[in-house]
Formats: C-alpha cells, sequence, structure tokens
C-alpha cells in the first residue's frame, strides 16, 4: 500500500482488540493535522491530511548572522539541533540542511508593495522545487515587523515572536511545497538560556510546517488543576497550544523540553506514517513496530457524530495500577472543514479557504495512530474517555475542526472503557453513544432557501440546527420603504443564551436572491456582534420589496442536536390612524417582534406607550 492509498478506514467495531498487520492510516489524526484536503483549491479527496511530500524536507539557511552574538555557524547549528528532534524512526520524513540562501535576508531586500509581501526571488514560494523551506535569521528585526508590523520584533515580543513560521506554499494534490521560519535575532543576547529558548521556540515552529496541529493531552499541565506529576509533565506534548508563564524562558518550565512526547509522535505518524509491508528507509521503522492504534466514533443519540470532542487515552500498567499520565490524544470531527462554509458566504478557492472536508460522516470520528507499547511488553490495555477542549484553544491555538471557536460537548462525558490485550500492530476500537446528550432535532420542517416557511405570527420563534450544513429560512410579507431587524441567540441544552455551542450566522435575502444566490440584503459574516450573551443581529431596509426572507447557520456550516436558537424578528409594518390632530391622541402601531421595554418615537419625540402584544 502507498501511503496516499492508505488514508481511509472503512470499518468500525466497540471495544476490540484486533492484530493489524498490513494497516496504518493516515485518516488517523491524532489531535488533528494542522491542513486537511477540501474543495475548491484541493482537487482529490476531501479531509485529507497535508503534508510534504518528499520523504527528505531540506531546509536552506541564511548566509548571516543571526545577531552580534550568534554567528552563521552557531546559527545553523541551533537550527540543526531544533530540525533533528523530528527525525524520529516510526515517521518517514527527515529534515536535513540543503544548504544555504543566495543572500541574508533582510530589511534591505523584504518589504511591503502594493501586491503584498517582497522577498528575494529564492525565497519565494515560487522557488519552493529548489528551495522548499528558507530560514531566514533576522538579525535586527525588520523581517518580522514587515511580516506582523512594527514593534513585533521587540525583546518583549520574544515569547510570541522568537520563531515566526509561515506555510505559503500548497500543491492542489494536496501537499505543503513552501514554508518559511524566521528567527527573531533581537530574542538573542549573551546568556545561554536565550539561545536555548530559540532553539525550543524553533523546535515548535518546525513541528508546525512540517503540518502539526497543536495537541491537548495532560492539559493540567497548562491549567495546574490538579497539580501536575512528573509523568503528566513529560507527557504534556511538545506541541501544546499556549507555553506555561512559570519564568523568563518557557523551555525551563517542564522536563526534558526537546524530546518529542507520544502525543507529538502521533501526529507525525499522521502525516508521514510508514506502513506494514513496505521497506523502511535506513534509520527507519514501520511505525507501530513496538505500538498499536485506536480508533472509534463518539455519537449523539441521534446517531450523528460529535465534533470537537477531546478523546484521550491511558495506558493500564501490567501491576494493575494506571499509569497516572495520558498517552496521547485525538479531536472528533478533526477532517472538518476549517474556513468558514455558511451557505449565505461565497466559497474561498485559496487553499487556506478550502480545508476540510463536507462529509458529516467524519463529524464524530477520532483516530489515534501511534500508542507505543510499554517498555518490555508484548500487550497492554488501554483506556480511553473524552474531555471537553480547552476554551482558551481558539482561533491560532485551536485544537481540531473548531478555529473559529470550541464547542461544548453534550451530554456527561462517558466513564473510561477498556480495551484489553493491544498487541503490536494491534488496533483498539472504542465508539461511545452518549444517551444523555442532546437528542432533538425539530420536526425538519424549518424551511429551505427554495421553499422559505412563514415565520411566525408574534416575530419570536425556537429552532434547531440540526445535520451537518444545515440553515434555516423564513419568509415575511413587507411593505416596502420599511426597515426590520432580526435577532439570533444560541442556546444551551437548558434554554440558556450561550456561546459554546452554535455560532448563529443570518443572511438577509429579495426574492430575486434565492433559491441559489447570496443575501443582498444584509449578512453577518461572523456571530456574536451584539452586547447580548450569545447573540448575533442584523438591521436592513425591505427596499422596493414586498416580501424578504431570513436564513440562520452556523459560522462554521455546522449543523447538531445541541445547536439550538431563539429567532425574533422586529418589523413594524403600519400605523393607525395616520394621522392625529395637533394636541396629539391615540395610535396603533402593527407589526410583529414587539417586546416590553421598546421605545416608540414619533418625529424624534418619544411617545407614552399604554400597552403591549408581540403584535
Amino acid at each position: 500500500m502507498s501511503a496516499r492509498s492508505q488514508r481511509t478506514i472503512g470499518r468500525r467495531h466497540t471495544l476490540l482488540a484486533l492484530p493489524i498487520l498490513l494497516l496504518l492510516t493516515l485518516a488517523a489524526w491524532a489531535s488533528g493535522p494542522r491542513y486537511v484536503t477540501g474543495p475548491p483549491f484541493f482537487t482529490g479527496p476531501a479531509g485529507v491530511p497535508i503534508g510534504w511530500k518528499q520523504p527528505n524536507l531540506l531546509y536552506f539557511t541564511d548566509p548571516g548572522d543571526l545577531s552580534a552574538t550568534i554567528a552563521h555557524a552557531d546559527a545553523d547549528a541551533l537550527v540543526a539541533q531544533a530540525a533533528a528532534v523530528w527525525n524520529v524512526p516510526m515517521a518517514s520524513i527527515t529534515l536535513g540542511q540543503g544548504g544555504a540562501l543566495a543572500e541574508h535576508v533582510s530589511g534591505q531586500n523584504v518589504y511591503l508593495d502594493s501586491a503584498g509581501m517582497v522577498f528575494p526571488a529564492d525565497v519565494y514560494s515560487a522557488n519552493a522545487a529548489a528551495i522548499p523551506l528558507a530560514i531566514i535569521y533576522d538579525t535586527d528585526g525588520s523581517v518580522i515587523d514587515t511580516l506582523l508590523g512594527a514593534g513585533s520584533s521587540d525583546p518583549l515580543e520574544c515569547r510570541q515572536n522568537g520563531v515566526v513560521e509561515q506555510v505559503d506554499g500548497f500543491d492542489p494534490a494536496g501537499y505543503i511545497t513552501h514554508a518559511l521560519l524566521v528567527l527573531n535575532g533581537r530574542c538573542t543576547g549573551p546568556a545561554p538560556e536565550q539561545q536555548m529558548q530559540l532553539r525550543y521556540q524553533l523546535m515548535r515552529g518546525f513541528g508546525r510546517v512540517l503540518g502539526l496541529a497543536w495537541s491537548q493531552t495532560n492539559d493540567n499541565v497548562f491549567t495546574g488543576v490538579p497539580t501536575p506529576t512528573n509523568g503528566q509533565a513529560l507527557h504534556w506534548p511538545i506541541m501544546h497550544p499556549i507555553d506555561i508563564l512559570c519564568g523568563p524562558y518557557t523551555f525551563q518550565c517542564f522536563p526534558n523540553p526537546f524530546e518529542l512526547r507520544p502525543d507529538d509522535l502521533a501526529s507525525l505518524v499522521a502525516l508521514y506514517p510508514i506502513a506494514s509491508g513496505t521497506k523502511p528507509a535506513p534509520g527507519k521503522q514501520v511505525s507501530l513496530q513496538a505500538a498499536n492504534y485506536a480508533e472509534g466514533t463518539i455519537s449523539f443519540p441521534t446517531g450523528q457524530g460529535m465534533a470537537g470532542v477531546n478523546v484521550v487515552v491511558r495506558r493500564g500498567a501490567s501491576s494493575g495500577t494506571d499509569e497516572d499520565w495520558l498517552e496521547a490524544s485525538a479531536v472528533t470531527g478533526s477532517a472538518l472543514r476549517r474556513a468558514g462554509s455558511s451557505p449565505f458566504v461565497a466559497i474561498d478557492p485559496s487553499p487556506l479557504g478550502s480545508l476540510g472536508t463536507l462529509d458529516a460522516s467524519s463529524m464524530g470520528r477520532y483516530a489515534i495512530p501511534y500508542i507505543p507499547l510499554q517498555e518490555g511488553a508484548t500487550t497492554q490495555t488501554l483506556k480511553t474517555s473524552t474531555e471537553p477542549i480547552n476554551p482558551l484553544y481558539t482561533g491560532p491555538y485551536s485544537i481540531g475542526p473548531y478555529a473559529a471557536g470550541i464547542v461544548a460537548p453534550s451530554g456527561s462525558a462517558p466513564a473510561a472503557q477498556s480495551t484489553l490485550y493491544v498487541t503490536e500492530f494491534g488496533a483498539a476500537f472504542a465508539d461511545f453513544f452518549i444517551p444523555d446528550a442532546a437528542a432533538s432535532c425539530g420536526d425538519g420542517t424549518d424551511g429551505t432557501a427554495v421553499a422559505p416557511i412563514q415565520v411566525p405570527a408574534t416575530g419570536w420563534w425556537k429552532g434547531v440546527l440540526c445535520g451537518y450544513g444545515h440553515a434555516a429560512y423564513d419568509t415575511l410579507a413587507v411593505q416596502p420603504g420599511r426597515t426590520f431587524s432580526v435577532e439570533v441567540t444560541a442556546l444551551d441544552e437548558q434554554g440558556v443564551a450561550t456561546t459554546a455551542k452554535a455560532l448563529p450566522v443570518i443572511g438577509l435575502f429579495t426574492p430575486d436572491d434565492l433559491p441559489a444566490g447570496l443575501p443582498s440584503l444584509g449578512l453577518t459574516p461572523s456571530a456574536f456582534n451584539s452586547s447580548a450573551i450569545g447573540t448575533t443581529d442584523l438591521s436592513a431596509p425591505t427596499g422596493s420589496f414586498s416580501s424578504i426572507t431570513l436564513g440562520i447557520a452556523d459560522q462554521r456550516g455546522d449543523g447538531r442536536p445541541d445547536f439550538s436558537y431563539q429567532a425574533r424578528l422586529f418589523y413594524a409594518d403600519s400605523i393607525s390612524p395616520a394621522t392625529v390632530g395637533t394636541a396629539g391622541g391615540q395610535v396603533v402601531i402593527s407589526g410583529i417582534g414587539f417586546r416590553i421595554g421598546n421605545q416608540v418615537l414619533i418625529n424624534g419625540v418619544p411617545a407614552s406607550v399604554q400597552s403591549w402584544t408581540a403584535n
């Protein structure tokens, strides 16, 4: 089997331990690849992890000095040490130095123009065949300041900007083709710890340009609750999202900071496996030699998969006492669409806008492709359980498919499930069905773009965005020359406003827009633009139209049984009588979505409200 042909597992079992002699799959994500294929940029199957094509990835270093303290040769040695960490036997990829760049890269040859960043010719992604990975020694910080903004290279920013990475080249076939790593010379100095810190950051930067996502394993090392043990610190992944702040140098915050953890190895194997039945390159070995893997699904009672749940595995000790650390992790649904993909926005054809599959069958799936056997053991017990993702891990620190914001799991976390006697090359299967998770998907009659339903007479209603990619459409007859507003609040299972479930976005359509067009009356590209918790709102004029249609969807294009919402359409249709005498009088305003507390102005003068109903 070729590495590319092994990316799909077709079968499912629950709580079994089977010897798998010829199977290793790139559909096993660990805590999730940083990039996965999707349309329209990527032309192959969607949801496939994206790594480098070449097994020997060469990097080319800047010929200049890194700083007044770190000469060129010393900088090259630092880079080689950081790269060597990733050259492990069980992964097919090998990092090595291929030579030097043609020039010292600096503010003299890196600048912004109207087309974007300008680099020397050999550093451009167009030169990827000759120089796939460029290492820039930014002596005075001018390159980082150009990339990230003035002041970004300041030594006070070294925790964040000691090393800046950029993956800027992709092949439509599903590979990374070009990347940059920029070392901030202003973060070096006479103290050896400064160079050690830079080496630590560069090691993590290499992991990112190799295509590894962040992962969450033994997260109490980060949170401090409960107090971590030494074993947990030794199994906190190098590719953790956010560093501990324990002093001036973060590499000192945990033991053996330059040694990959099993969770890092699992992510690396997910991208660069060496399958059984193949002949490994010198110095390499079949990935599951002295190791096994685990996979399964997490499902709502409806049968739909539950994405965004962290699945962790612990090894049972032969003495009968489980290890006190978690060995590795995976996030369900890591193959899903990463960019905003609600039906109200145009498809982004760029590589980063095309990441992930729209296939709902991947929503609840997880896989951990590498779990080492305990030393000297031939079998071992694996215990899998689930946990929510830390809500701090979002945006650039996100784990799994929900970069726009984590989704709190629905229902109770299941107790650990045991899979016994897993052997070398063995597979442990564990499917979790969460019986007390949200189980209602509504009656399925919340409208479509082709056949929207009528807005309820009161202007108030509740619904569920259930089913991956689902959107609800409601229509209302209006009079020209009016204005109206829509607000949608995400609700949790208790009916309380929340930011940890759906990300509601609103599209406002004219009759001319539907069924295939984008909303021309109005759009909220992202959720929660209101000061009210969990609420998105949008106002628009009716223009010359006699009806409008509003669409409600999840910003991510997602849909699940726990994506409930409350909606309100606020619209004043008519006033009776149309005029009153100069002494004033009573009028009745008719419409929908009124509520106590609304203010009424007539010609800018506040009116005294005698009574309210929704209409």
